[in-house]
């Protein structure tokens, strides 16, 4: 078969071996998630860099809003990505083409909503997010540029990723999701530090931002013009439907993954406030202890929604034994990753939070909080896997209950409970006793979906 392009995708899909199949679509997506943990650690590094603690509030203040906006990013990207992949995977590219048009002007037309709501909404909302008369404006700039001016490229970078990696791109969509990342590293300081005075810093790092992710944006418009011969990708208004139940498709998918991000974000300043009367240091070591863990779960984070498409089309083919291969190697990979993250947090904890602060109290605490977060980590693998064949296979109530169970519904309750029995090293205990009962949950909506599965196979052999 001939492997250019299309048929090259295609055959990603249907016949390539599992374990190329599945590093294939997933290497991209974990780069891109290393890159962004990069540019996050490189982003709050160089805001520090001026010592003004004003500045440094404005990026944690203004962090809930961004998470919004990704989360909107989510639920076009990730619901159209999966029905997508579906829809290509019974041979309908004409619903996958429908599909595609309304994620994409969807999730524009959102991000067009949300940057009015917020330019209006700024001198009520800073406050409401935590900003103070010394981080107000701060927070103003970086808001304008990254969250109003910025709309488009921000959520529009992540969801063509998420659009592009549907149909089996994933270099491509890998490459331009990390492509922002890289740009917004390079250009963080020129404009901190050389093209603009003293004093704006953060209005520097979120024009930075804002132009790292129109470049990104381009580059998928520039791709997806000149693939336009493929029958899935489409700019023409006549293929937007809001009919043929394709909304309802989309957003019964992507509900649960914006869900799962908007809580993550919520559970994270609970967590803060539960913290923060042991003082400033236990709250850095906290939120550094996380950063480390987050090399666990964004690399897990990547695996899965690497192969989202590539369990979605499969299970739209029927091809269920493919599919079933396919989940079972990139789980044992998961596992076996994020147990070797567990046991190297453990052992060298202080050495890891040692690497981003030396002040003695703060790495106490981070390196407390380190050993026992760690434990999380195998079992986030596993709920993760779970949650993204659900995704795949358009369960969506399966998905929903999933996503709740890890972030909000049982985490934020245990945080509070578990500080009231045992104090601070409560609220980071909540986060291993959250993800075991997610693995429960997972394990007993796995098992009806197997079940479902065996039945509709043999409901297929019989006729």
């Amino acid at each position: 078969m001939s492997k250019d392009s299309g048929n090259n995708r295609t055959w990603i899909f249907e016949e390539a071996p599992i374990a190329q199949a599945v590093f294939t679509m997933a290497v991209p997506t974990i780069i891109t998630q290393l890159i962004n943990i990069i540019y996050n650690f490189a982003d709050a590094w160089y805001v520090g860099r001026t010592g003004n603690p004003a500045m440094m509030a404005a990026l944690s203040v203004g962090l809930p809003i961004y998470i919004i906006i990704m989360a909107l990013a989510n639920l076009f990207g990730i619901g159209g990505a999966s029905a997508i992949s579906r829809a290509l995977g019974r041979g309908d590219t004409e619903r996958a083409r429908k599909v595609f048009s309304f994620s994409l002007y969807g999730g524009l037309a959102a991000a067009i909503i949300y940057g009015i709501v917020v330019f209006f909404s700024r001198p009520v909302l800073i406050p409401m997010i935590g900003g103070n008369a010394d981080s107000y404006p701060y927070v103003h700039d970086y808001m304008f540029w990254t969250m109003v001016v910025g709309a488009i490229p921000t959520l529009g970078n992540a969801l063509c990723g998420h659009l592009v990696r549907s149909i089996g791109a994933a270099k491509e969509a890998g490459f331009g999701m990390s492509m922002g990342g890289v740009l917004n590293i390079i250009l963080d300081p020129l404009f901190m530090f050389v093209l603009l005075p003293p004093g704006m810093e953060v209005t520097g790092a979120a024009i930075a931002t804002c132009l790292s992710n129109t470049c990104a944006l381009l580059y998928f418009a520039i791709f997806l013009y000149r693939h336009r011969d493929n029958p899935v990708f489409t700019f023409s208004p006549a293929d937007f439907t809001l009919e043929e139940g394709i909304p309802g498709e989309v957003f019964s998918i992507g509900t649960a993954a914006a869900l799962q991000t908007f809580l993550a974000m919520v559970s994270n300043i609970f967590a803060n406030k539960l913290v923060v009367e042991y003082g400033s240091a236990a709250v850095a070591g906290m939120g550094i202890a996380k950063k480390v863990n987050m090399i666990a779960f964004n690399t897990t984070m990547g695996l899965t929604q690497g192969v989202l498409p590539l369990i979605a089309y499969n299970y739209g083919a029927r091809r269920y034994e493919r599919m079933q291969k396919t989940i079972r190697f990139t789980g044992t990979v998961a596992l076996v990753f994020t147990t070797c993250c567990t046991i190297l947090f453990r052992l060298f904890a202080r050495q890891f939070i040692t690497f981003f602060i030396d002040e003695p109290a703060s790495v106490e605490f981070g390196t407390q909080f380190l050993r026992v977060i760690a434990f999380a980590a195998p079992l986030c693998a596993l709920s993760y896997m779970a949650n993204t064949i659900f995704q795949a296979a358009g369960l969506r109530k399966y998905s929903l209950i999933l996503s709740t169970m890890r972030k909000g519904v049982v985490d934020i309750p245990a945080m509070i409970i578990f500080k009231m029995l045992i104090g601070l090293n409560g609220v980071t205990l909540a986060t291993p006793f959250a993800e075991v009962t997610s693995v429960i949950t997972a394990a007993v909506l796995y098992g009806r979906f197997r079940r479902g599965l065996r039945d509709m196979r043999e409901s297929e052999e019989e006729m």
